[in-house]
């Protein structure tokens, strides 16, 4: 065509790499293929420890407020841990304290009195009394020595021991006490099943040479010592010494202090 110049090599070049490109940009996305790429790194740039700078960032972006947060934290920790200590420690001793005043101790058992009736030879009796039998009656003395604790009796047996001879029986009343309570128990003995005393005992008596005589009362009695802390059930055997001089009438003995096995 006239008044069109010619196209120079460079130009058709541009051209072509032009249209090459628009037909990429008007293909479908259907026709295009997925590049896989692949960046290369140099190694002097690869960390496998974070640089100390990083550190220092984080420490910056940290707030100061929950560092000291959390050493309120553990100072409250440490507060509450000594408080339940000191609690615990008082307690233990508390407790021990009161198991320490409230120890059970046994009562004290002594033979005040001994009275023996119709003891003489029935033969040298008056005609009312040689159809009695002998009795014997003790006043005994019982002292709860426990200041902070009750003492409770239930019914038990009472024998009069004399040389080994088991010359009377009897009953022992139930009763109770208070702490540091003191009871008089008066007990009533019988003779033995056979009615009648040892011959060496009947001699004794009979002797215008009075002698002392050394008698025992054994007593098997239940017993409770209670408290509001700790209660104590045992069955209490019970043993009484005594001298005795003159054993026709009622008379007071030696003070004395019976043994328990307690």
């Amino acid at each position: 065509m006239e008044g069109q110049t010619p196209l120079t090599g460079n130009r058709k070049k541009s051209i072509n790499k032009l249209s090459s490109a628009t037909s990429l940009r008007l293909a479908s996305p259907s026709d295009r293929t997925s590049d896989t790429f692949v960046v290369q790194i140099p190694k002097d740039q690869v960390y496998r420890v974070p640089p100390p700078e990083n550190a220092k960032i984080v420490e910056n972006r940290t707030p100061k407020d929950n560092v000291q947060s959390k050493r309120k934290i553990g100072r409250r920790c440490c507060w509450t841990l000594l408080g339940l200590l000191i609690f615990g420690i008082v307690i233990g001793i508390t407790i021990a304290i009161i198991h320490m005043l409230y120890i059970p101790k046994c009562p004290k058992f002594s033979v005040v009195n001994v009275h023996f009736k119709n003891v003489t030879d029935p033969n040298n009796r008056d005609q009312g009394q040689k159809n009695q039998h002998p009795k014997f009656e003790f006043d005994l003395k019982v002292n709860n020595v426990n200041e902070r604790m009750d003492v409770s009796f239930g019914d038990g047996k009472t024998n009069f021991v004399y040389k080994k001879h088991d010359i009377g029986q009897g009953k022992y009343p139930s009763n109770s006490q208070r702490g540091l309570g003191t009871n008089n128990i008066h007990l009533n003995l019988d003779v033995g099943s056979n009615g009648k005393l040892p011959s060496d005992l009947l001699k004794t008596i009979e002797d215008e040479n009075k002698k002392i005589v050394i008698m025992s009362l054994m007593i098997h009695v239940p017993m409770e010592i209670k408290s509001w802390v700790k209660n104590l059930k045992k069955d209490l055997i019970i043993t009484c010494d005594f001298d005795v001089e003159d054993l026709t009438k009622k008379s007071k003995i030696m003070p004395n202090e019976c043994i328990t096995d307690f």
